[in-house]
């Protein structure tokens, strides 16, 4: 009996063997032809092939020859850094912060302004493709030539990557801003949480690097976890997930038919310089003064950080026992003072639960956000570019025209 075995044309092999070569590329770069096809099981003119069409098409480089061999020194292949880039963006509540990336992460350039959403969506869109002009231009590039952008809002994100809920401080509560920005920026657009985005800087650059379960917790303006279950950032059905602010608060218990208040009243940018002011605290009553204050010793503002990590402890042990995280991480402008909020957040969880997580302070600082949209936009921009240069060209139809 005669076996028939599955066969694909010759060009779907070389699409295979050329992306096979390139992650051995990426993987281990600089490396010879020789080297790969050690590490790869593919023939030495198999691999000498899958060179010469990725760079041909620009992916890969060469990087200089080998030394310390004997003969002639053979070539070295290596990634081409610049054979595409992504932007990522951070909207906060006060400015607008962006990076331009290259396929290997690396930060390319800069741009940093006054968020304006007070003027409206229109005002604020330009503002975002203004400095993604920028960023292409710090680059070489005109803005349709970037392969990604990525946006982090203050906002939880649906399912369809465009609809925007529970936002603060975006125009005109962020109705039509997402669809807006779809529509001015000509690349590809990813929009997404920014404790998303900045629990993912901790999971790739951070604290959470060496654990796939860990929970963000993000204060500043106000309150927001990261949630990373099994090394990927757990969104939720509809987007809202980690939205904890909206938790029912523990400092009431409300009559029947009565909304309790939520944790974001007792808690966040706005909770302590009320409280500064009740208080009569020097300066300005910013979480920053006040912090700074409570370092100098003011009882006052003492009192507002062991009241902050009273509420942060009560979150903690809402979400420790639902999906029993190996690390807690205080981040945000107004988490990540480990020194202050460390030891109450501690002392204010043993009255709430019988769990003890690990706590820690971040030290991502405020670039936490831009760092996870940057590196969702190069590992975005590094796919597009890999999945480009090992896609079969597809061949003419012979004419039938004599």
């Amino acid at each position: 009996m005669t076996r028939r075995y599955p066969a694909g044309p010759q060009r779907l092999l070389r699409s295979l063997n050329g992306r096979a070569v390139l992650e051995a590329i990426d993987e281990a770069g600089p490396v010879t032809t020789t080297d790969l096809a050690g590490r790869i099981p593919l023939s030495r003119p198999t691999v000498a092939a899958a060179v010469g069409l990725l760079l041909e098409r620009g992916v890969i480089t060469e990087v200089g020859p080998a030394t310390g061999r004997k003969g002639p020194a053979p070539a070295q292949y290596g990634v081409n850094a610049d054979c595409a880039f992504g932007i990522g963006v951070d909207v906060g509540h006060r400015r607008i912060r962006a990076a331009v990336a290259d396929v290997t992460g690396r930060i390319r350039g800069r741009a940093e302004t006054e968020q304006h959403g007070e003027r409206g969506t229109d005002a604020f869109v330009r503002q975002i493709l203004d400095m993604c002009v920028d960023l292409a231009g710090q680059v070489g590039k005109e803005l349709p030539e970037i392969a990604r952008v990525v946006a982090g809002l203050p906002a939880a994100v649906g399912p369809d990557g465009r609809q925007l809920s529970y936002t603060t401080g975006l125009p005109d509560a962020g109705r039509g801003l997402g669809e807006a920005l779809g529509r001015a920026v000509p690349v590809p657009l990813v929009l997404e949480n920014d404790v998303n985005l900045a629990a993912l800087a901790e999971r790739t650059h951070g604290l959470g690097t060496e654990t796939d379960d860990f929970v963000l917790v993000s204060l500043g303006v106000g309150l927001g976890l990261g949630l990373v279950v099994d090394g990927k950032v757990r969104r939720g059905a509809t987007g809202v997930a980690g939205e904890a602010g909206y938790l029912p608060s523990d400092r009431m218990i409300a009559p029947a038919g009565q909304r309790r208040d939520l944790v974001q009243e007792h808690l966040g940018a706005r909770y302590i310089s009320t409280e500064a002011r009740r208080r009569g605290l020097p300066g300005d009553g910013s979480p920053l003064t006040v912090f700074a204050l409570a370092r100098a010793g003011d009882p006052g503002a003492l009192e507002i950080v062991d009241d902050t990590a009273r509420s942060v402890a009560y979150v903690v042990a809402c979400v420790v026992p639902l999906i029993d995280p190996a690390l807690i991480v205080l981040g945000g402008a107004i988490g990540a003072n480990g020194d202050l909020l460390l030891e109450p957040v501690a002392r204010h969880l043993t009255d709430f639960s019988t769990f003890r997580p690990t706590v820690v302070a971040s030290g991502l600082g405020q670039d936490a956000v831009l760092t996870g949209a940057t590196t969702m936009s190069a590992k975005l921009a590094r796919e597009a570019a890999f999945a480009a240069a090992t896609t079969p060209v597809p061949q003419a139809e012979p004419s039938t025209l004599s």
